[in-house]
């Protein structure tokens, strides 16, 4: 079980995130002017070996060329890829898998009625992690627009999956509890709702600590309720 925070501009931030409690910790390796969030390969890497031993870094690669990951990979040497793009099929996954080992993947799948567990069912042996997000037809990846989704789907799919599922989209500090309640996921995922208002990539360290916080208690209740 385990709290991740998207998306880490600063060592600083970074730093601050992992001494809060999650256990991963994400950066967007984008070209500038790509998405606020993004940042080069070398300002990845060096946030993401800031963090390290106490958390484990992913990197987010918005491409949909396979090379180009591995690419991405390659300089930044994260623990885990996020692979987002919608366009990445089950067979491209496992290429870029079998290329990046030992680094791990994670495939982010949208949340969608009568598709979400098909797409899931097909990744389960071609990545390690599946990330459950809110996403809408027209957008070429799972979106972070901070808007929850049918969490009924996420639960169906953690109790078919074989490997971990990480639950995202509009997750706070608020409603995360009731989130790992209903889902049961092995992770939850904060990014919009963690950043200061408006100033997406820069975080808000109280609402980073509060979610963590209030996460972990979501999962030592589910372990509770578990044994009664």
């Amino acid at each position: 079980m385990i709290v991740q925070i998207y998306s880490m501009t600063s060592v600083a931030d970074a730093v601050a995130t992992a001494e809060a409690g999650a256990g991963l910790i994400g950066v967007v390796v984008a070209e500038p002017g790509t998405v606020p969030e993004g940042i080069g390969a070398e300002a990845a890497r060096g946030i993401l070996a800031a963090i390290r031993p106490r958390s484990r870094g992913i990197a987010l690669s918005l491409s949909d060329d396979r090379d180009e990951m591995c690419a991405m990979v390659d300089a930044v040497r994260p623990d885990i890829v996020h692979v987002a793009a919608r366009e990445i099929e089950p067979e491209d996954c496992a290429w870029i898998r079998s290329r990046i080992a030992p680094v791990r993947l994670l495939r982010a799948i949208a949340v969608r009625a009568g598709e979400t567990v098909i797409e899931a069912d097909a990744h389960q042996e071609v990545a390690d992690y599946l990330m459950l997000d809110s996403g809408a037809k027209g957008l070429p990846f799972a979106s972070a627009g901070g808007e929850t989704h049918d969490w009924s789907v996420s639960r169906t799919i953690v109790e078919r999956s074989r490997i971990p599922v990480i639950l995202a989209g509009g997750l706070t500090a608020d409603n995360v509890a009731e989130a790992i309640a209903a889902v049961r996921p092995w992770g939850v995922d904060s990014f919009t709702h963690t950043d200061l208002p408006g100033r997406r990539g820069q975080k808000d360290l109280a609402r980073v600590r509060a979610f963590v916080a209030a996460a972990l208690g979501g999962f030592a209740a589910t372990i509770d309720s578990g044994r009664t």
